[in-house]
């Protein structure tokens, strides 16, 4: 589809065509961001001038999440969540494509400028997000991973939330998930407890959030995460660590936020009608925020450099083996050392291993003269026998790759 008008205004019929090559339809301009999950472009829609975001995603990475991701995407129409275009598919790689929010994350936006938020931006922050949640909840969604890496500002100061890649529908069959899944130092304990859970984690998260905005990381960001998912739920909700600098309104609505009880702990809804919220009347504050940010990027060179993320600061972090989150490069894909393999997904219980390697049999080494006792005839049947096997494991492999691709293709054909 050439008409990139037609991409932004109509994403029920399907706005982007799967089976055309993304490389023809977009030039891709800047990297926006990488990590396990693949990489985030600016790139440029040939057709109209127009600027988007593209996400490269390799589909042998978690394929559930992906089309997960997308599906949600598809279904969330709302000013407050950042709009779905399309996806194509080439070579191995899925383009995600997304509206583009030159302000890029919270979080990003706080590394860039070496500071953390005010009060009057953190209400007006909030105030969107509760409007996005209030919508996601309305149509039965959780999104489970609230957090200022995942809540991005356009140029006019709007924010927008981000990244479902864990988020969960909620039938009403099921009113409440069992799922451990989101980011450890984020997440409600009943999330971590596996007692059941519904959208009121994501207002614990938002409370977290709201923390993480105004000192600059969530509170048991300097212990490592696994630590943390054990005290999250034996230890008192955290509070702002010095609280007599804040408003009384805003220690509040960060302790309603953090209800321990989820049944007690308030809805979007209401907290849309709380006090601290009237401080988010100036909505211009966030776009003053983002040009600043701008400058800032304009400053370094690049958004890359402005963020840190060269060979230099990669080693640093590689070095650190404190769990502190020092340089908040990665916080938005959980890759920096703090944030390593926080992103859990376990229905039985919380591991941050990784899958030990496998190895085909016809690769297993076998030891030194262990071939001297067998007959050519013999050596050549094992040869024989051991390029069927070959043949057969690649055969299986090319299998599960075309299973993978008929699930992308489904989607977006």
């Amino acid at each position: 589809m050439s008409d990139f008008n037609t991409l932004s205004v109509d994403k029920e019929k399907g706005t982007v065509s799967g089976r055309r090559d993304p490389e023809k339809e977009f030039q891709l301009l800047e990297k926006l961001g990488e990590g396990s999950y693949g990489s985030v472009w600016k790139a440029l829609h040939r057709g109209s001038g127009k600027i988007i975001a593209i996400k490269k995603v390799g589909i042998d990475d978690d394929l559930e999440d992906l089309i997960n991701e997308i599906n949600i995407m598809k279904q969330c129409q709302s000013e407050y969540i950042v709009s779905y275009f399309g996806s194509y598919f080439k070579d191995n790689d899925l383009w995600i494509v997304m509206e583009y929010c030159a302000g890029g994350s919270i979080s990003d936006i706080m590394t860039i400028l070496g500071k953390s938020l005010n009060e009057e931006q953190i209400a007006v922050v909030t105030h969107y997000v509760l409007l996005g949640l209030k919508y996601l909840h309305s149509v039965k969604k959780i999104h489970r991973d609230i957090k200022a890496g995942n809540i991005l500002l356009n140029t006019k100061g709007e924010a927008k939330l981000a990244d479902f890649g864990v988020s969960g529908q909620l039938s009403d069959t099921m009113a409440k998930r069992k799922t451990v899944i989101g980011t450890p130092f984020w997440m409600a304990p009943e999330v971590i407890q596996e007692i059941g859970y519904d959208y009121k984690a994501d207002i614990w998260s938002l409370g977290i959030t709201s923390i993480e905005m105004a000192e600059g990381d969530p509170p048991y960001s300097n212990i490592h995460p696994m630590r943390a998912i054990f005290m999250i739920p034996s230890r008192p909700p955290p509070r702002l660590s010095e609280p007599e600098k804040w408003s009384r309104e805003f220690n509040d609505f960060v302790a309603q936020c953090l209800t321990k009880n989820a049944t007690d702990r308030p809805t979007a809804d209401d907290l849309l009608k709380h006090p601290f919220l009237q401080k988010a009347k100036n909505t211009s504050l966030l776009a003053h925020l983002v040009d600043e940010t701008m400058e800032g990027i304009a400053a370094a060179g690049g958004r890359e450099a402005a963020l840190g993320l060269d060979d230099e600061s990669d080693s640093e972090s590689e070095d650190d083996e404190s769990g502190k989150n020092t340089s908040r490069k990665d916080s938005d894909d959980g890759d920096s050392d703090a944030y390593a393999g926080t992103t859990v997904i376990s229905s039985q219980t919380i591991q941050a291993e990784k899958e030990k390697q496998f190895v085909p049999p016809y690769m297993q080494k076998k030891p030194a003269g262990e071939y001297d006792k067998y007959s050519v005839d013999e050596l050549k049947q094992m040869l024989k026998d051991l390029d069927a096997k070959m043949e057969k494991e690649i055969e299986e492999v090319k299998q599960k790759y075309e299973t993978q691709r008929k699930k992308f293709t489904s989607l977006i054909a």
